[in-house]
């Protein structure tokens, strides 16, 4: 077991203690991968003495601090959770069941959200987990991407690919690089995590805008026909609240509590929406002046 930390002293006990629940009676052990130094390393070692920690001295993203943790476990199965997340009594037989699965590389499941009442989380929640919310479909091969705070892969697996060295879209680049092995991912919708989601108006704008910046990068890499034209057309993409909003409420359909509270705060989760447009038309943008310059460069280097 690895998560992965970063100032979540606040959070992080209840995340053990659930992983701790949930590894009941199994030979398992609990990596923390901490690069902040906020003193989780300290009430860690105080309050869960069999956890093992590495303390980085330099912040780490999400995907190298799992790449970290894996490196320093010792199992032969590793399930990824977030220090912000808590999980259920029997998460981890549910996930070991789908992973001994033939020709399956990594499973993995849905995320509810633990802070609903407040208004600015559960707007990042909708849109950040559009593809993850929770329901009774049964697994299915290649379907979705994995989420990284609630994953389960094979140790041989790691030895064949990696997390991106990125905090957002990791686990979406992640999904790719297993598919590109030829092995499975395995998504089960009705295995939930609950994650507790960012507070504050101003952090939404910011983690919107940041969401944005991080689609340009993982579009060019899964590369699919709209992502092609939006690439070259970025305009496009403040167009995306007008197919994102219908989408989520289409996706929460028979989920009444859940959809109810998307319709009270969809014109917060319409601007955080254009955010991310614009983060991610910025990020283009910033990207093919990269490549312009590259390419002048080049031509500069050729001889007359």
């Amino acid at each position: 077991m690895v998560i992965p930390a970063y100032r979540g002293r606040a959070l992080i006990a209840d995340c053990i203690r659930s992983v701790e629940r949930a590894l009941e009676g199994l030979r398992a052990e609990i990596v923390v991968v901490e690069s902040s130094g906020d003193g989780a390393v300290e009430l860690i070692r105080q309050e869960f003495p069999g956890v093992r920690v590495l303390a980085l001295s330099e912040q780490a993203s999400a995907g190298a601090a799992r790449n970290r943790g894996v490196t320093a476990a010792r199992g032969k199965q590793i399930a990824f959770v977030d220090q912000d997340c808590v999980v259920p009594p029997d998460w981890i037989s549910r996930l070991e069941e789908l992973l001994a699965r033939p020709g399956v590389g990594a499973v993995g499941g849905s995320i509810g959200f633990r802070n609903p009442s407040n208004f600015s989380g559960a707007a990042v929640y909708f849109l950040e987990f559009l593809r993850h919310f929770p329901s009774s479909k049964s697994a299915g091969r290649n379907q979705n991407f994995l989420i990284g705070c609630n994953l389960a892969c094979r140790r041989d697996v790691f030895n064949r690919v990696q997390f991106p060295d990125r905090t957002l879209a990791e686990d979406v680049l992640f999904s790719e690089l297993i598919r590109r092995e030829g092995l499975d991912l395995l998504y089960a919708p009705q295995i939930q995590v609950s994650h507790w989601n960012r507070e504050g108006w101003r952090e939404f704008v910011k983690y919107n805008l940041k969401m944005g910046r991080a689609a340009a990068h993982y579009q060019a890499v899964l590369d699919r026909p709209l992502d092609r034209l939006v690439r070259k057309l970025p305009a496009l993409a403040l167009l995306s609240p007008a197919m994102t909003l219908p989408r989520i409420a289409m996706a929460l359909w028979g989920q009444w509590t859940y959809l109810l509270g998307f319709l009270a705060l969809s014109p917060a989760c319409l601007v955080g929406n254009v955010f991310w447009s614009i983060g991610l038309c910025r990020e283009l943008r910033q990207i093919r002046l990269a490549e312009s310059r590259q390419i002048t460069t080049h031509l500069s280097k050729i001889p007359r």
